[in-house]
């Protein structure tokens, strides 16, 4: 029979052994193996289950109750929370062109559908915002500033627009990877002034489209964006991917 979630044993290879632990029992809450209100295997049956320390077991906890899923009772052990938190788990992607591009899909997708309910639910503050996020770009790339920051802000004021709280919970999510593809997609625009100004005209299209209430055309415009992205990317030069990914190793020594 093969091992429940939480009954998996670590691996010496990937994220910490704290880390693997913790995504386990992650895993088998959201699945509803261990049930709001319910204990946790005591920290001697977790050692000797995932073969580690104390001390590993005890910052697996940690981060079980800093994410809201688990609650220490002093003398009765941990319990699952009877609200758990939904807690995504996902490893820090490669720094790698190809991660740069399946990011692109799943913004294809999420951020082409909060453009398009923007458009309908967008209030009056949410849209002097969403300008003044233009506005800050260009500021940004006029005063010499990669400008990713800023894109990352015009992004994600899309998604409040939407005034679906799930669309800026899974937005600030991949943030942890949004900065880094951003940095790529947008040191290779600025190597071509036309690059520069289709991003700006692709911004502004989804912009207009959401001003005026039609969401289908800021889908589309979202969409185009994402396409266009793509295309650019397909132009890259061989040195800056290799800076590119050299960077994003370093980043995780």
């Amino acid at each position: 029979m093969a091992d429940s979630p939480s009954e998996k044993r670590v691996s010496e290879r990937g994220p910490g052994l704290a880390e693997q632990i913790s995504g386990a029992l992650t895993r088998a809450i959201h699945i509803g193996e261990l049930k709001a209100g319910q204990r946790l295997p005591t920290e001697a049956a977790l050692c000797e289950r995932h073969e580690v320390s104390r001390s590993v077991v005890r910052e697996a906890i940690s981060m079980l109750r800093n994410a809201g899923l688990v609650v220490s009772r002093r003398g009765s052990g941990s319990f699952v929370a009877e609200a758990p938190r939904v807690s995504l788990v996902q490893a820090l992607p490669g720094g790698s062109l190809g991660s740069v591009l399946h990011l692109l899909e799943l913004r294809r997708a999420l951020e082409g559908e909060a453009a398009f309910y923007a458009a309908s639910r967008c209030s009056r503050a949410q849209l002097r915002r969403l300008r003044n996020a233009m506005v800050d770009i260009d500021e940004a790339v006029e005063a010499g500033e990669s400008g990713v920051e800023q894109d990352m802000a015009f992004h994600r004021a899309i998604a409040e627009a939407s005034n679906n709280e799930y669309f800026v919970t899974v937005l600030d999510f991949y943030n942890r990877f949004l900065h880094q593809a951003i940095s790529l997609t947008r040191r290779n625009e600025a190597r071509r002034d036309t690059f520069v100004a289709e991003v700006i005209s692709e911004h502004d299209a989804i912009l207009e489209a959401i001003a005026s209430g039609n969401g289908d055309a800021a889908r589309q415009a979202a969409w185009w964006h994402m396409d266009q992205a793509r295309r650019r990317l397909s132009d890259i030069p061989p040195d800056l991917i290799e800076a590119f990914e050299h960077t994003g190793h370093e980043g995780r020594d």
